[in-house]
């Protein structure tokens, strides 16, 4: 008779690839799915109930930051809770390579992802590392992560470590034949392909001809090119630029957190599928305004700023002081004419906005907002677009997004310091996967069309050969999940002021055939891999 390691029966077996679930049981061994059948004989070690709950592959999540969380002991509960067992890290630009752990921790800090005290943090209790291998080392020496991780090659972290800072002109021919060298290296190391932040510095000041160059070399490994696009240039000619850069390097391209209102994009990148390019899309699927402390907020003001960045916090307050200094700081504030705050220590300003407390004292809203950022506690908690953003209202969506075959979530969880929760913090983001089921299944798309967005098209994507389906001879990457109780607070059941909320509905997580969650609770269990494309891992 033939032995399982464990057992599932009585689901209701979606697999990811789009077709009608069906009532199965999975037989698992080795960390792999050794059986699908309507009846699985043999014995196991455990047996799973899934209590006609769905039985579907690990969701994936394409767009994520949690190289330094994992590093500094972050669980992940908030993906395990989602059903999530993989992750695609170093997006927006912002990555793992380029140079050693000190200058990545660096770099981290002066773009406002890590603070002051997380970079001595992370220095003093690691042992020095450089690149992917090195990093997983460390992680693995450390016991290891729960969920599996995948990375993207940063070009802004790539082109600030070449380039020594971050420059405002074109690489020379010296710097862009070394950053080529360092995507290569990336790529040999078990990379999944190269992230760009085109809105942020030091990735806004390249141009579109450098992007290509870069993109060419992982199109020569089977890489992706993934892009924070353009977006001060507007939602249909930055989307215009990853589609040629893909179409011009021969590399896929995967389209970060694009607005489900810019419908246009949507098309266009419809019809550069339709001439041959691999193209996909991840949307955030509801955000509300980041919460920044004030310290974390002046922090994100500096690594905005073409004349602040790099600088320090005295520099900050000594531009406060000149006509020229504060008029910088008003151009790198985002959504500062929607921007509200808490933690006053007053009852009369507690969860307000800055332009209706401007009107009523009688100033102008800049005048308040440089007042705050002057005199306030840094205790003060600024909430950059409230409770709900403009570009991602977590609503149904709209026939052109639900009918897009190539779009999926992606979270973009604001990651903050496990050790400092409510110095920078989002309220919806860790809901991404039950929203975006909802949004979908709203909007009138089949459950089994939504779990392959979530699962085998991103896979595919990222060419992730093992996973995203529930198959014999593919990883065991399973979620039980009640698709009826799939869901997240609402804006009406969340506290501003909780960053640690977390999604309901999903009951086991299996990472890798081991249960990561099991009926509700957290086992402790590390059985997640740093993997690399088709099958492979990093170590």
């Amino acid at each position: 008779m033939e032995r399982f390691d464990t057992k599932i029966i009585n689901g209701f077996v979606i697999d990811g690839t789009g077709n009608p679930g069906i009532f199965a049981e999975l037989g698992i061994r080795d960390g792999k799915i050794a059986r699908i059948a309507t009846h699985v004989d043999g014995e196991a070690g455990v047996v799973i109930d899934a209590g006609g709950k769905a039985v579907c592959p690990g969701f994936i999540d394409p767009h994520v930051h949690e190289e330094l969380a994992a590093l500094g002991g972050d669980t992940l509960e908030s993906y395990l809770r989602q059903g999530v067992t993989t992750t695609v890290n170093g997006n927006c630009g912002h990555s793992l390579t380029g140079g050693d752990s000190e200058q990545i921790y660096t770099y981290m800090y002066e773009n406002g992802l890590a603070s002051a005290e997380a970079k001595r943090r992370f220095i003093a209790e690691n042992p020095a590392w450089t690149g992917l291998k090195g990093y997983a080392k460390v992680l693995r020496d450390r016991g290891g992560v729960n969920i599996n991780m995948s990375f993207l090659l940063g070009h802004g972290t790539i082109r600030w470590c070449v380039m020594g800072g971050s420059k405002d002109r074109k690489p020379s021919e010296a710097e862009l034949a070394r950053m080529k060298e360092l995507i290569a290296a990336g790529m040999d190391e078990g990379a999944m392909g190269i992230s760009t932040g085109l809105s942020y510095i030091p990735g806004r000041y390249a141009d579109t001809e450098e992007l290509i160059e870069c993109a060419k070399m992982v199109a020569e490994k089977d890489g992706v090119y993934a892009s924070h696009l353009r977006m001060q240039d507007g939602f249909e000619k930055s989307i215009a630029e990853a589609i040629e850069i893909g179409e011009r390097s021969g590399a896929r391209v995967q389209v970060s957190h694009y607005a489900p209102r810019a419908v246009e994009g949507y098309r266009m990148a419809m019809d550069a599928r339709a001439r041959g390019l691999e193209i996909a899309i991840d949307t955030i699927p509801k955000s509300s305004g980041h919460l920044k402390r004030k310290d974390r907020l002046i922090q994100f003001i500096i690594s905005a700023s073409n004349v602040l960045f790099g600088k320090d916090r005295a520099a900050f307050e000594a531009a406060l002081k000149t006509p020229e200094g504060r008029a910088e700081i008003l151009r790198s504030t985002r959504f500062k004419d929607e921007m509200l705050i808490i933690n006053t220590g007053d009852p009369a300003l507690e969860g307000r906005a800055l332009r209706d407390i401007a009107a009523e004292r009688g100033t102008t809203l800049d005048e308040l907002l440089l007042e705050l950022l002057e005199k306030a506690p840094d205790t003060l908690t600024f909430w950059q677009g409230g409770m709900s953003r403009v570009d991602f209202p977590g609503t149904p969506y709209n026939e052109t997004v639900a009918g897009c075959p190539i779009v999926g979530p992606g979270s973009d969880r604001i990651f903050g310091e496990v050790f400092d929760r409510t110095a920078w913090y989002e309220l919806f983001r860790k809901g991404a996967m039950p929203i975006f089921y909802r949004n979908m299944l709203a909007a009138g798309v089949r459950r089994e069309e939504i779990i392959r967005r979530m699962t085998s098209l991103p896979a595919q994507q990222f060419r992730m050969s093992d996973r995203g389906m529930l198959a014999e001879g593919r990883a065991a990457d399973v979620a039980i999940v009640d698709l009826d109780k799939f869901s997240y607070p609402d804006a009406s059941q969340v506290s501003c002021t909780d960053p640690n909320i977390m999604a309901s509905g999903v009951s086991t997580v299996l990472v890798n055939g081991e249960a990561a969650m099991l009926d509700g609770k957290l086992t402790g269990k590390r059985s997640g891999q740093l993997i690399s494309m088709y099958g492979k891992r990093i170590l």
